[in-house]
């Protein structure tokens, strides 16, 4: 791959148009004027995403994800943004500090879960029988090892998971990767004894791509609809009034 210098971008997202007798933003071909008022804020985000506004049910169910992932407690990136509060910060540096603590251990089990499905699903050659999908999830779980996307510290069972399914059911986006991760849920369950329930994540991982996002784009739908609650708690910090929050001497073991 050639490198480009930096006058030289392509793009087919977006296009600013100023003349004489127009000025406009386009968004995928689409006027932005027209978008307002008339997209919600998740169909213009699948519009700027995919390339195409979503149907009525691909919108229900990519806003019921925004909603499902935006809060989860006072968790490490949320942490982050409190601390950033009362060191003075900016909320635009509490947000990105809240974003950027996501990483492959926390936050990123959608994306290799993701990974993983997209891949796996592609060998299977078009062929998303349950009998092929079932024969898969055993492979998986035999494998040995844990999956990820499935487990919580924090509850018995994630409370958004199954409200997310049932969504996906209703808008009829129950595609081959929703019926792969309950599939593997059933699998783990009957293979160990044990009940190691799909999450956040996993449920996220196949909700987009039941959606026809790539793999790729998994964290985004959960950072996006965070970096909101990283501003609320920012500000809930700032109202409280702290300052420098800091460990104590005696909680800190030196060697």
């Amino acid at each position: 791959m050639s490198a480009d210098n930096m006058t030289n971008w392509r793009t087919g997202i977006a296009e600013v148009v100023s003349t004489d007798t127009e000025e406009e933003v386009l968004i995928r071909g689409c006027k932005l004027s027209e978008l307002i008022g008339s997209l919600t804020f998740a169909e213009t985000m699948f519009l700027l995403l995919a390339g195409a506004e979503p149907s009525k049910a691909q919108a229900r169910v990519l806003d019921a994800l925004l909603v499902a992932s935006i809060e989860h407690g006072i968790a490490p990136p949320s942490m982050i943004a409190r601390c950033y509060a009362s060191y003075g910060t900016s909320i635009q540096a509490a947000m990105a500090g809240g974003i950027m603590a996501f990483g492959d251990t926390m936050g990123g089990a959608g994306e290799q879960l993701a990974k993983m499905l997209s891949e796996e699903v592609a060998k299977l050659k078009g062929d998303t029988s349950d009998e092929a999908l079932q024969n898969l999830a055993k492979e998986l779980v035999g494998r040995g090892g844990r999956i990820p996307g499935y487990g919580i510290p924090l509850h018995g069972a994630d409370p958004r998971s199954p409200k997310m399914l049932e969504i996906a059911r209703d808008e009829d986006c129950f595609g081959p990767y929703c019926r792969l991760v309950e599939m593997i849920e059933q699998e783990i369950e009957r293979t160990t004894g044990k009940s190691i329930p799909l999450n956040l994540d996993g449920v996220g991982a196949a909700v987009i791509l039941d959606l026809g996002f790539p793999w790729q784009l998994t964290r985004m739908f959960l950072i996006t609809p965070r970096s909101v609650s990283f501003a609320a708690h920012f500000y809930e910090e700032q109202q409280q009034g702290t300052k420098w929050r800091h460990l104590a001497a005696d909680d800190i073991s030196y060697d």
